[in-house]
């Protein structure tokens, strides 16, 4: 290295670089959303053959943070750390089974590293720690617990410590938010939420609908299901199926006016998508945690005749280079 680049910085954190837990602390915040907003620009022009997104230029894209005052530090809820023995615990280096031992990540919420330190006794394996949004701050254990009390907006959940939930503190309200916003749901509509969760946004879009409409969720993990039924008794509008989707969506023999997918990273794939086509009648909202899988389920769509009309790039997970995008997508 010859000089260092105008973007480089020096990382807040003592073990960046050794530590695989972030990989990104070296760039400079606002550098590092414009290498995500090229990512995600790169893989849905390359993949999705994107160039335009609602008239406007995809190369004018820019990633966004979740909150003005975001710093990207202190914003991990769930993290897991790797135990020392009964000494001590560590993160483990990229692409490795060697352990750092460490005494605070930067990134992780205020306590999670004191926590795992204290609990490290207890158990075997890996230790991993979760806070709520209401504050509590617990170890995981073997079967998923404890009880943690969620709140985003208006509603409440009661989900296992172990269930699937967004990460980043701001990140629930946030999506939630632009999810709604984008399917501009009616009194009366039929709504569809893939790969639901524990119901994140089919619970807090099912008043959207209203009684006289209805929000049905699939999910295959039981356990978050579980929890997505104990958090929505109160919704009557609330459909929860316990299935795998990619063989329920094509057992279904009705029609939505908005379908909501949150598929793993691998993307809902050709099958889903075209299943996608035969039952949803005016929108789609895709959120996406790998921009190239995007990419290709946006190119799947285009040709079954979807055009993507909305698009924003979430920074989810500053620090490290994953990108959260979440899109509409409407027939031409």
């Amino acid at each position: 290295m010859l000089a260092a680049s105008e973007h480089r910085v020096e990382a807040p954190c003592a073990y960046a670089g050794t530590c695989g837990g972030c990989d990104w602390q070296h760039v400079s915040l606002s550098h590092q959303r414009e290498l995500k907003s090229e990512v995600v620009r790169e893989q849905l022009s390359h993949l999705g053959g994107i160039t335009h997104v609602n008239g406007k230029p995809l190369a004018d894209f820019e990633v966004i943070s979740l909150s003005p005052s975001e710093t990207g530090l202190r914003w991990r809820t769930r993290n897991r750390y790797a135990r020392i023995g009964d000494v001590s615990i560590g993160m483990k280096m990229t692409r490795s089974h060697t352990v750092v031992e460490i005494d605070d990540c930067l990134i992780a919420v205020e306590g999670s590293v004191a926590l795992a330190q204290e609990k490290k006794h207890l158990g075997r394996g890996d230790i991993s720690t979760a806070q709520s949004s209401t504050g509590q701050h617990v170890v995981v254990d073997q079967r998923g617990g404890p009880w943690l009390d969620e709140t985003v907006g208006d509603r409440s959940w009661r989900i296992h410590a172990g269930s699937f939930w967004q990460v980043h503190k701001d990140a629930p309200i946030v999506f939630v938010e632009t999810v709604r916003r984008f399917a501009n749901l009616k009194p009366g509509d039929k709504a569809l939420d893939l790969y639901a969760g524990a119901g994140l946004f089919a619970a807090s879009l099912a008043a959207d609908v209203t009684e006289k409409g209805e929000m049905v969720a699939v999910e295959s993990v039981i356990d978050s299901m579980r929890d997505a039924r104990r958090s929505c008794s109160d919704l009557p509008q609330m459909d929860l199926i316990t299935a795998d989707v990619s063989k329920w969506i094509t057992q279904i023999d009705e029609d939505f006016e908005v379908v909501i997918l949150d598929p793993p990273r691998a993307g809902a794939g050709l099958d889903v998508v075209t299943e996608l086509n035969r039952i949803t009648k005016r929108a789609i909202v895709y959120v996406a945690c790998e921009p190239s899988a995007l990419g290709r389920d946006a190119k799947y769509l285009a040709d079954a005749g979807w055009s993507m009309t909305k698009l924003v790039g979430l920074d989810a997970f500053p620090m490290t280079g994953h990108v959260e995008c979440i899109a509409l997508f409407e027939r031409y």
